[in-house]
């Protein structure tokens, strides 16, 4: 009596191993996605905490009938609108700064850029060379 040895497994346990490496995969697919959601998720809850604490306990000023943000520097102080500082992009925009006067609000058209890790905003008002230098938005002292 001859013993043959069987070295191809059945075809069901073939199909059954695939089966089993199919869901795995899909397990694994589904995983990496609902890891990418999680991280998209965390980074938006993160961007809209920032946006809210840059701009709690800040000093709004009624001048003419509008509410403007004070921006504080070393090369002078700016007024921003309300509406214009909130929903910021990651990237540089342009962004309409106002300086107030003896004849009222001087308008100036600038290059701005907020730091989404420390909320610091930077201004460039050259047009040419951009020369960012660094600004505060006025706290009210408690």
């Amino acid at each position: 009596m001859t013993a043959s040895l069987n070295i191809n497994p059945p075809v069901h346990t073939r199909i059954r191993k695939n089966v089993y490496q199919s869901a795995l995969a899909s397990l694994y697919r589904k995983k990496e996605r609902w890891n990418e959601l999680n991280d998209d998720r965390r980074a938006y809850q993160r961007e809209k905490k920032l946006d809210k604490e840059r701009l709690s306990n800040k000093k709004l000023y009624a001048i003419y009938g509008k509410k403007y943000y004070k921006l504080i520097g070393d090369d002078g102080d700016y007024y921003v609108l309300e509406d214009a500082l909130k929903n910021l992009p990651a990237s540089q925009f342009k962004i309409d700064i106002y300086k107030y006067s003896f004849t009222g609000m001087e308008e100036d058209r600038v290059q701005m850029k907020v730091d989404k890790e420390d909320n610091n905003i930077y201004i460039s008002t050259e047009n040419r060379g951009v020369n960012f230098k660094l600004y505060k938005i006025e706290s009210i002292m408690i």
